[in-house]
């Protein structure tokens, strides 16, 4: 008795009689014979002939089909037998002619040639073949072979049945998606479905531009490929990096994961030493270069370098102590040609607009007013990567004529006067400052600057060792191999996740009424249910930075992977970059809005609010700590940026708990909506600047990666001397952690006339053709740049 059959691929199957009778059928259907006993008799006839003749060996399909005909014109049922082999000759002809269209790739490279890979991009036509269905869901989809055969199968009879010449894989899978989901297997589709842009929003890309990123100018070729890169990354993370519930709580604006369609570092700060150590070798280079012998060279080296960094991180790029590390290789030069270093150093960082997405590289230049006291008997390191014989305490003179060098070209801006938006200007400032005349001189010289452009970031170093970088950043130091070897000097902020205080307040309190029937601040039961709502939100940011980091580990662990280049043994023996010592930030937004709805009050309006709010980031940052050492990471607070989740947790908020309305900042009808920064009070504040920088920085001891305030000044201009005393009294009588003075400009596309302020029109020429420029979150930028809910 027949028990198998060999199909047309080779494969050996079970041999199933129903099938015979089925085909017979049809075509007795076909010729307009509706008996199907008569089928079964003839299916009878069929097995007999089969075992006679082929009694020793197992029959093929084709065989198969043939003794069908035989036995069917034997039996004299012509019609039927001209309706089966034209229905098979029909099938035959169309899985002959079925050519499939699919992308081609290195079959050695990390993309799949199976043909269920990728929709076609670059493509070549192949034969239909059954069995590329088949083995993609066995590897892709983890489905067994007999169920992967059966799907394979249904398929190929849809694609057969619409008489198709041709078809491309991306229809092909959409067909096997469709029979998963029919049969059941949903989570087995998840896993082989295609990650992409619909075709409307990429044509809509080609004609507009994206302003997640107000630090990319304008619309261009690297900006479109980069959103499409950020889009499908961004669903392949939420797919297959994160957790369901860690992905859900960010699609539902719980917690916000930035820079989601960046699969790299988040930020970080490097040391000049390590280039003028070690020269310049890098993986994505083909040649080398050794230790710079002069300053020009050294800030070659320097470029390439963070032009080539730029590619494992998604934030910033800060480097350390830059006047200070400079200052042996300017020994003896006239301050001409030290300004002249200084002004190509500047220029330079400030074009280099080929980052992600043609925008220019986020760097942060970290300068000081003297030799830190950590620094002074570390020996220097100068021209050729050789020890000068000196420390660095003995090149005081040398960094600070380069910081004045620096800070006259900061001071003139660009060639038509415009502010340098990078390299930032990060100016540590300590006791000393105020006390050291040359230090105070060089200090009032940075609020003349701080007086026309806003340029100078005041960051005060209270205790702690740091360095700065993004766009309020600040890390401590407390490796003292180090400071005593600065070659070693970087660190890391990992990733940085942001949880939505006010929707922790709505999931608390749902039906809160803003007006009349606010949480009374003494029902210790409520708030506590709200601190265990926001800690559920702190312990979904927590294991999203494991996951990540587990990623992250996977992808520098060895030299075919995208971050071998930073994941790798350094030529100083460590690490560039080591995950188990890097920070990992978790941000906060809308603490305002938060107190708002559980007390009807904002953060200015009542001093028993503002306490509310303290105690809430105090749990916080207790929380961070607590799981720093429960999963041995190092969790951070950080006040969150926001350019864009700011808006994008608004509209989802909006969208899900009505009650937001009545705290959303902005126009809660369009796209201006938006929550306040981290724990700034509300732009709209009544609240004058002293007061806010004084409430403001009861905080920043709180938020261990980074605070500052902005003191928006608009078109006003202070006078350098009140900027001195302001700065001077935040450090004598505040915690605050950086300060910045904001102004506003308009520049004129026509005659390039900087104005201060927001005008029409230019002050110049008269010219409409104007834009304003002025602060967004953490640096300057075009407001035309922004996106709608930052405007708001």
């Amino acid at each position: 008795m027949i028990q198998t059959i060999k199909k047309r691929e080779g494969q050996l199957v079970e041999f199933d009689k129903k099938k015979i009778t089925e085909a017979i059928f049809a075509a007795m259907l076909a010729a307009g014979e509706k008996n199907k006993t008569i089928s079964e008799k003839v299916t009878d006839q069929v097995i007999i002939k089969l075992e006679k003749k082929f009694k020793d060996k197992v029959p093929q399909v084709e065989e198969v089909q043939d003794v069908v005909e035989e036995v069917l014109i034997r039996e004299g049922m012509v019609k039927v037998a001209k309706a089966y082999i034209l229905y098979r000759n029909k099938r035959s002809r169309i899985r002959e002619s079925l050519k499939v269209r699919k992308k081609v790739e290195n079959h050695e490279s990390t993309t799949d040639l199976s043909l269920l890979v990728s929709t076609p991009t670059s493509e070549n036509i192949f034969p239909w073949d059954r069995q590329k269905i088949i083995r993609a869901l066995v590897k892709e989809a983890e489905l067994p072979l007999n169920v992967s055969t059966k799907i394979a199968k249904a398929v190929e009879k849809k694609i057969v049945d619409l008489c198709l010449s041709e078809i491309s894989t991306s229809l092909i899978r959409e067909l096997v998606d469709n029979e998963l989901f029919n049969r059941g297997y949903e989570h087995k589709w998840r896993k082989q479905k295609i990650i992409g842009m619909p075709t409307f929003d990429l044509k809509q890309l080609f004609l507009s531009k994206s302003k997640e990123n107000s630090n990319i100018g304008t619309n261009n070729p690297e900006a479109i490929n980069l959103t499409i890169a950020e889009n499908t990354i961004k669903q392949y993370m939420l797919q297959e990096v994160f957790s369901k519930e860690v992905s859900n709580a960010h699609l539902k604006g719980w917690i916000h994961i930035h820079d989601l369609g960046y699969p790299r570092i988040y930020c970080s700060g490097h040391s000049l030493e390590f280039l003028k150590k070690y020269g310049l070798e890098l993986e994505n280079l083909d040649t080398s270069s050794a230790p710079a012998r002069h300053t020009r060279t050294l800030t070659g080296h320097l470029n390439t370098f963070l032009a080539s960094m730029q590619a494992y991180y998604a934030g910033a790029l800060g480097i350390g102590y830059l006047n200070i590390m400079y200052a042996p290789f300017l020994v003896n030069l006239p301050f001409k040609e030290i300004k002249q270093e200084a002004q190509y150093l500047i220029f330079s960082g400030s074009q280099n607009a080929f980052s992600r997405g043609g925008q220019s590289l986020f760097l942060d230049f970290n300068v000081h007013l003297d030799i830190p006291h950590y620094l002074r008997n570390i020996p220097a390191i100068g021209p050729g990567g050789k020890y000068t014989g000196k420390t660095y305490g003995e090149y005081d003179k040398e960094s600070q004529l380069f910081l004045r060098a620096l800070m006259e070209v900061w001071r003139e801006g660009d060639y038509h006067g415009k502010v340098f938006a990078f390299p930032k200007m990060d100016l540590h400032i300590d006791s000393k400052s105020f006390e050291d005349p040359e230090q105070k001189k060089l200090l009032k010289y940075a609020c003349e600057i701080a007086s026309e452009n806003g340029s100078p970031y005041f960051i005060f170093d209270r205790e702690d060792i740091s360095l700065a970088a993004c766009c309020r950043l600040k890390t401590e130091i407390t490796d003292q191999e180090m400071i005593q070897y600065p070659e070693k000097l970087r660190f890391a902020g990992i990733q940085n996740v942001t949880i939505n205080l006010p929707q922790c307040a709505y999931r608390t309190f749902p039906n809160n009424k803003i007006s009349g029937s606010s949480l009374n601040l003494n029902d210790e039961d409520n708030l506590k249910l709200f601190f265990e709502k926001t800690d559920q939100a702190l312990c979904l940011a927590v294991r999203a930075h494991l996951q990540k980091k587990k990623f992250l580990e996977m992808m520098m662990e060895n030299p075919s992977g995208p971050l071998w280049q930073i994941g790798k043994i350094a030529q100083d023996g460590r690490p560039y970059v080591n995950l188990d010592e890097g920070t990992y930030l978790i941000g906060l937004i809308g603490l305002n809005e938060a107190v708002q709805h559980i007390t009807g009050e904002q953060l200015h309006e009542s001093e028993e609010v503002f306490k509310l709010g303290l105690k809430i980031v105090s749990f916080m940052s207790l929380k961070c700590r607590e799981y720093s050492e429960k999963f041995n990471l190092k969790l951070s607070l950080e006040e969150s940026p926001a350019e864009s989740a700011a808006g994008r947790l608004a509209k989802i908020d909006l969208q899900e708990f009505p009650d937001s309305k009545k705290v959303i900042k902005g126009n809660s009808n369009g796209d201006e909506s938006y929550y306040t920064n981290s724990i700034h009070f509300a732009a709209s504040a009544p609240v004058d600047l002293i007061t806010r920088i004084i409430k403001q920085s009861k905080f920043h001891p709180l938020i261990k990666s980074g605070a500052i305030i902005h003191a928006f000044v608009g078109e006003s201009r202070p006078s350098p001397e009140s900027i001195y005393n302001l700065v001077k009294k935040v450090w004598e009588h505040t915690q605050c952690s950086q300060l910045t003075i904001s102004p506003e400009f308009t520049i004129c596309n026509t005659c390039s006339e900087v104005s201060r302020g927001l005008q029409e029109d230019c002050n110049g020429c008269g010219s409409e053709d104007v834009y304003g420029v002025t602060r967004i979150v953490g640096y300057y930028s075009k407001i035309t740049n922004w996106n709608k809910n930052k405007i708001g």
